[in-house]
């Protein structure tokens, strides 16, 4: 039989690109969808407030950043069906003006500030000009980090870097909220069958949902009414279990989420580290557009979520860094000691912000009520030096795996 008449064997089809198309369509659908729903919200708001009981300008903001996270799956979508439809899924030479490299545009950060700020005082201007901005002030420390921690680090084909980012952009925010959620629950049941031992406690309850439906209008009056709630002992400690304990342990597990569809890629462990910070910048972006669409104090908001933008990258870069090395290695204590540390950084993180939030809820002049309030002035201080600290990991590692694979490729040379 000749070569001519036998059957040729199909190709065989690339799953992952098929689950990266898949998904991608779909949380673009979904986004643009809740975008075009919140922004319709915002639009009423804007007319009578009181027809939703909402903000028109931080619906604003939070469409512009639902519509911008869509906007960011695109790329993703392309090379996804580049790669099934059989041709190859590379960028034509786009090589950035040096006036447009982040490193340069990194500058702009504050005069973007600036002009929110201005914008945001004018109501008649906020609500069409801050939702860009907005996107700009979170976005510009975010890729100027990952444009530091990935230089000159392999990050893969345009595909795998577009999936790795926009993996942690969306599917790792949904797989950590869904588990949140579930936690959660179990906290509510189990508070659930406490108050049923309580019915003093249940009755006392019920009478505040009552008091705080008839005030749901005045924020100041329900934190009143609240407040000496917040500040027993038992919620405190149980907000910080879940806040400083439990979410850095389910986050750190699955925010490099792209890292981990890459198993079996024979990462190095430059590439882990690249995937990571990827993976982990996604992640902060989706935070921070969300955390931060509050257009009360939007300027402390903003600024703020630097400082956590720069703990999330990094510690995915750490994780991501570790599970490389545990493939390459078939050794995972490396991997075990630094998602151990990546847990500890991040519950510090939560920890001395909720204490800082728990501090600033106690009335004024009244006496602390747990030890855990007498750290709290220094917080901002303690977040500071957290932050430098792993702004400068975070240059170093890049620093030594550049100069480890530049190595390694020398030695090579020298052999052939």
């Amino acid at each position: 039989m000749s070569s001519e008449s036998q059957a040729t064997t199909p190709p065989a089809v690339h799953w992952l690109s098929v689950g990266q198309l898949g998904l991608s369509l779909l949380a673009t659908s979904i986004l643009w969808s809740m975008a075009g729903s919140v922004a319709l919200g915002g639009m009423v708001a804007l007319f009578d407030p009181r027809l939703i009981g909402g903000d028109a300008l931080s619906l604003f903001l939070l469409a512009s950043g639902l519509a911008f996270i869509g906007l960011l799956l695109v790329p993703s979508t392309y090379f996804a069906f580049l790669r099934l439809s059989g041709r190859p899924g590379i960028l034509p030479d786009l090589r950035l003006s040096r006036w447009l490299r982040p490193s340069i545009l990194i500058l702009l950060f504050p005069l973007v500030i600036f002009a929110g700020y201005w914008v945001y005082q004018n109501i008649n201007l906020a609500w069409l000009f801050l939702p860009p901005l907005h996107i700009l002030a979170v976005l510009l420390p975010i890729w100027w980090l990952l444009y530091l921690g990935v230089r000159r680090l392999p990050t893969g084909s345009p595909q795998r870097a577009w999936g790795v980012f926009d993996s942690g952009l969306v599917l790792g925010p949904f797989l950590i909220l869904f588990l949140e959620i579930l936690f959660f629950g179990f906290f509510v049941v189990a508070a659930a069958i406490y108050l049923s031992t309580q019915p003093e406690l249940s009755t006392e309850l019920l009478n505040l949902a009552q008091r705080l439906t008839d005030t749901a209008q005045s924020p100041e009056l329900v934190l009143e009414l609240v407040r000496p709630y917040l500040l027993q002992p038992a919620v405190i400690y149980g907000v910080f279990l879940f806040g400083a304990v439990l979410t850095p342990l389910i986050e750190e597990l699955l925010k490099p989420v792209g890292v981990w569809l890459l198993a079996g890629a024979a990462l190095t462990p430059g590439a882990g580290f690249a995937a990571g910070l990827m993976s982990g910048a996604g992640f902060a972006l989706f935070e921070s557009l969300a955390y931060s669409s509050s257009a009360e104090d939007w300027v402390f908001a903003v600024v703020a979520r630097v400082g956590t933008a720069v703990m999330h990258i990094t510690t995915a870069g750490l994780v991501g860094w570790a599970l490389a090395v545990a493939w390459q290695q078939r050794s995972y204590l490396r991997l075990v000691v630094a998602y151990g540390i990546a847990v500890i950084l991040h519950g510090l993180w939560n920890g001395v912000t909720l204490l800082n939030v728990g501090y600033s809820l106690a009335p004024e002049g009244s006496e602390s009520p747990s030890f855990l309030y007498s750290v709290a002035g220094i917080a901002p201080l303690f977040l500071g030096f957290m932050t430098i600290a792993m702004f400068v990991f975070l240059l170093w590692s890049n620093y030594q795996l550049r100069k480890s694979a530049e190595k390694i490729q020398a030695d090579a040379k020298s052999v052939l």
